[in-house]
């Protein structure tokens, strides 16, 4: 298959090279070229890890006319904080009506890059889908070489109700199929995203020891202890809350882990501890990173706005975006998902009710 992936971060690598070792015609697209100037060369992406290969790609570029002349599925991998703004782009480079996957969508990111892209005149309407998470568990080496801990399975996948998330599905590749499935609802990928319920208050919650430049810490075994993953699990209620405020009931990150990564133990702290993919992950560097600046406002902010139309209680969650914004000198719920210009709660409303959500584009 033909396949663009968007972005040369930590997963962007790991999808480019896992696509290209199976066998597909995959072009990697960097904004930076300067990030990319030595794959642009080569065309190579080096594997390590559950993976390892040396992965050949057909192209490697800045250049998002080329990028998105004639892919079958475009993934695209950076930031949430992207989203907005390629999907701008998008709207005037897009050549064809190809399967685009948000990976990660984080909280309501398909249902944003669609109400952009939808803004401008480009008479192509691809389908867009959002994945619950990345599949790879990775962290880049070099500019050409990733080391992946693990892949994980059964990642949910949806789109927008255009189509049914089995026909989405359908659409991937074999490789691709074994790492996702078809969600029953994009509430299960949306208000399921549990990265902002792992990334963001463990960091803020370890300042000291991320901003300590003389020693490192494994982020998840060192700095979730038992009472920050009580915290967690308080978190990860009002998410559960807010899903079935909407009629739908997502699992908890304590069964997420169990069925990603077969992760035994009685709580959440036992299920980190015993998460072998995890052990080798040291705490990013600065506080300045995407588990802070992707997970709270694209994460937090717009499951805060929806739990408060609801009446929940998201004091925990709220507590983790006061402090984000106060030590980051930012106000988070400002730039980030504030649910103002997009009706996201109609639009899952109509998805519980079998509506058809594409309406409201």
């Amino acid at each position: 298959m033909k396949i663009t992936v968007i972005g040369a971060g930590n997963s962007g690598l790991a999808m480019a090279g896992q696509l290209a070792l199976a066998g597909h015609d995959v072009i990697l697209w960097n904004r930076t070229e300067e990030h990319i100037k030595k794959i642009m060369q080569t065309k190579v992406i080096y594997m390590e890890g559950v993976i390892e290969g040396k992965a050949v790609l057909k192209d490697a570029t800045s250049d998002l006319d080329l990028a998105l002349a004639e892919p079958e599925i475009v993934m695209i991998t950076p930031p949430a904080f992207s989203h907005r703004e390629l999907a701008i782009q998008f709207r005037d480079y897009l050549q064809s009506e190809p399967l685009i996957i948000l990976s990660p969508g984080r909280t309501c990111g398909a249902i944003e890059f669609r109400h952009y892209y939808n803004q401008g005149n480009n008479p192509n309407r691809p389908l867009i889908a959002e994945a619950q998470t990345v599949i790879h568990t990775c962290r880049k080496i070099s500019e050409d070489l990733v080391h992946l801990y693990a892949i994980k399975n059964a990642v949910y996948l949806s789109g927008l109700g255009i189509v049914s998330n089995e026909e989405i599905y359908n659409k991937l590749p074999p490789d691709l199929k074994q790492n996702f499935q078809p969600a029953d609802s994009m509430i299960q990928t949306s208000i399921g995203n549990v990265g902002m319920i792992l990334h963001c208050a463990p960091l803020l919650l370890n300042t000291g020891r991320t901003e300590d430049q003389y020693s490192d810490y494994l982020y998840y075994h060192q700095g979730i202890t038992p009472r920050i993953a009580e915290y967690l699990e308080a978190m990860d209620r009002e998410r559960m809350q807010v899903a079935l405020a909407l009629d739908y009931e997502v699992e908890s990150t304590s069964d997420w882990l169990s069925r990603s990564y077969q992760s035994p133990g009685n709580n959440l702290y036992e299920k980190i501890q015993n998460t072998h993919a995890y052990s080798e992950i040291l705490a990013p560097p600065t506080l300045k990173h995407r588990y802070i600046y992707e997970d709270i406002p694209y994460g937090l902010v717009p499951l805060e706005a929806l739990g408060h139309m609801f009446d929940i209680d998201m004091s925990y969650t709220s507590l983790i975006i006061d402090l984000g914004s106060k030590l980051m000198n930012e106000n988070f719920r400002e730039s980030g998902r504030n649910l103002r210009e997009v009706d996201f709660v109609d639009f899952f409303q109509r998805l519980v009710r079998k509506d058809d959500a594409d309406e409201i584009f």
